[in-house]
């Protein structure tokens, strides 16, 4: 059966469903007694997924929801999150995804700033961010017609908030309210799907935002389908539509996982939801998917893992190991200069991956042909790791205003620290000052209701990335940071602080390094250490200790850092490098806003949250002023 890529995302969905009706299409497993038993997957054919859906759309359509009205979605990963997105757009209505970890203020600003006519919630949890605020203030959520809940147990809500409850409805009901619209008019659903045109909204994506508030960035259909028909021109030779099977954890409210929960209806993959992220690993075992879309930190913290369990396994263990990955890096380091490996480092390599690197392949189901990795830069070091042993990682680039990827490695032509070569359909070139622009059918419409930041990102056709980055000379893009993130040292030296904190992330001891020094004269970083190896460490070398933030000060602990920094600094300019650094006692995370979504790291709240933290390692070396702050 071959791709399917049609004009609209709409069409393509109703051809799959035609073509492939009863290829299993989704896998999830079910988490209330009323989809079947807990624990085990259930698996759902494209012509029941179309079945439910008409009924959800239908539901929508008897509420009143009409074409170009928008409905926000606001919860995790799951099946009922595409149910409920391709049921929206079959009312010719307008997604709009919010990520479930977004404060109830966030959840308000997008709700509002959209004018969303319906929210689909995933659980008690989300639904009471609405309820809370409307209960405060009865004005909140002007357009806001109704709540409906995946979760059946979120109606309890009702008790506590008996003024809405006549708001809220679950699911199933909603499905049975499309069950007798759909008689008035049976054939409207097939009719709305084929209405939709090019250039129509699939939805307005807010971006998670490193700073000032979220942007809605207006997608087409046009975008999506340039981006479905550029992964089938160049990754296409390497998938089988029907065969291939996917386990999804990414936020389907960021664009890379929009993009990956649609692929499924061009190119007719099996989609395993996971159960979530703390299961992820349990589930890629059980599902042994053949393919993984994926960020950078799943992978940082995998090879974290491995190296953590290779050092504390058995001593001959260890050492066949590493001497397999030396035989690797002999191997493919002739492969990255295009040149043949040797007979013998071809044997001895062959003989290390059956031998020593096929427990990490079984790690990732045994079955993976490749996982694409995006939203982040993937150290270097990391994605050579995972090629040794086993596991190939095609980096990419794009934003939520490109509906994602623009450029990706491929399985035969992959360069670590690069992005790929541009996509066939798309122009780059790099400005002046370095900065990324872009010229393609995938670049969004503009940002909803801003004109001013649409003036400034898109000029005389071209999108304004904010990316600092360079093309080689056999045409791949390499992205060296993004343009508000550089630093500029009061000595007037620009420095890219991603290229340094990456360097850092590939030691298992570091969770997350994050470097300072704008209008500084010199570079200093926060530092967030991996907890259990901190403790392992400790318990190793008899270090007494009451309580974390306690032994994070030890001169052990500071000492086992300094080290770390001093030979990331080894591979720096002396401009570039870490003079002093400050080990906080808690990680970053999503809920306590040092993180977006998509796991990048919001300089602007770790500086100021840390502010007097970072103030004291510069005490003798004052700020320089500019005239624009």
């Amino acid at each position: 059966m071959p791709f399917i890529t049609k004009k609209t995302i709409t069409e393509t969905f109703l051809e799959r469903v035609k073509q492939t009706p009863d290829v299993v299409g989704f896998q999830f497993k079910p988490t209330h007694e009323d989809m079947g038993r807990i624990g085990e997957w259930k698996t759902v054919t494209f012509k029941q997924f179309y079945q439910e859906c008409k009924w959800v759309s239908y539901g929508l359509m008897s509420l009143g929801l009409q074409a170009k009205d928008r409905a926000v979605i606001v919860s995790n990963t799951r099946y009922e999150w595409s149910l409920s997105d391709m049921a929206i757009l079959g009312a010719q209505a307008v997604t709009v995804p919010i990520y479930a970890s977004n404060v109830p203020e966030d959840v308000k600003y997008i709700s509002d700033h959209s004018e969303a006519k319906i929210a689909f919630v995933e659980d008690a949890k989300q639904l009471e961010k609405f309820l809370q605020l409307r209960k405060q203030d009865p004005s909140s959520f002007p357009a806001l017609k109704k709540w409906v809940v995946f979760e059946p147990s979120a109606m309890s809500l009702g008790k506590k908030y008996p003024e809405q409850i006549e708001n809220i409805l679950t699911l199933q009901a909603l499905k049975e309210l499309g069950k007798r619209e759909e008689s008035k008019n049976p054939q409207r659903f097939d009719q709305n799907l084929l209405a939709a045109q090019s250039q129509d909204l699939f939805t307005i994506c807010y971006t998670s935002g490193t700073t000032g508030l979220p942007k809605g960035v207006m997608l087409t259909h046009d975008s999506l389908m340039s981006v479905l028909e550029d992964c089938v021109s160049t990754l296409g030779l390497h998938l089988q539509s029907e065969k291939e099977v996917l386990v999804s954890f990414l936020p389907i409210s960021h664009i890379f996982g929009k993009v990956e929960a649609m692929a499924v209806y061009a190119f007719g993959w099996k989609q395993a939801f996971a159960e979530n992220i703390d299961q992820l690993m349990t589930n890629i075992g059980e599902v042994s998917p053949t393919l993984l879309f994926s960020v950078p930190r799943i992978f940082e913290k995998a090879y974290a893992k491995l190296q953590v369990t290779i050092d504390n396994g058995p001593a001959l263990k260890k050492r066949l190991f590493y001497l397999g990955l030396d035989a690797g890096k002999k191997y493919y380091g002739a492969l990255w200069k295009n040149q043949n490996p040797s007979l013998i480092h071809t044997l001895e390599y062959e003989a290390a991956k059956r031998v020593v690197f096929k427990k990490v392949l079984e790690r990732f189901g045994g079955r993976l042909k490749f996982a694409v990795c995006g939203g982040a830069p993937l150290p270097r070091e990391i994605g050579e790791f995972f090629q040794i042993t086993g596991i190939k990682i095609l980096e990419g680039y794009g934003l939520t205003e490109t509906c994602a990827p623009v450029s990706v490695n491929t399985p035969e032509d992959v360069r670590f620290g690069f992005v790929g070569k541009p996509f066939p359909e798309v122009s780059i070139k790099i400005a002046e000052d370095g900065e990324i622009l872009i010229k393609s059918r995938k670049v969004f419409q503009g940002y909803y209701k801003m004109e001013a930041e649409t003036a400034k990102a898109l000029q005389k056709g071209w999108f304004y990335t904010g990316d600092i980055g360079q093309i080689d000379s056999r045409g791949f893009l390499q992205i060296t940071d993004r343009k508000k993130d550089l630093i500029v040292t009061s000595g007037g030296k620009n420095i890219a602080p991603q290229k340094i904190e990456n360097l850092a992330k590939t030691h298992k001891l570091i969770s997350q390094f994050v470097v300072h020094g704008d209008r500084r004269n010199y570079l200093t970083a926060l530092v967030v250490l991996d907890r259990d190896q901190v403790i392992q460490y400790a318990n190793q070398h008899q270090i007494l200790f009451s309580e974390y933030a306690q032994l994070i000060k030890h001169p052990k602990v500071i000492h086992l850092v300094q080290d770390i920094v001093d030979e990331v600094n080894h591979h720096l300019a002396s401009y570039e490098t870490v003079k002093k650094f400050m080990i906080l006692p808690l990680d970053f995370t999503v809920e306590t806003g040092e993180l977006t979504p998509s796991l990048k790291v919001k300089r602007n709240v770790i500086n100021k949250r840390y502010q007097s933290e970072l103030d004291s390692m510069y005490l003798d070396s004052p700020r320089v002023a500019l005239d624009s702050d």
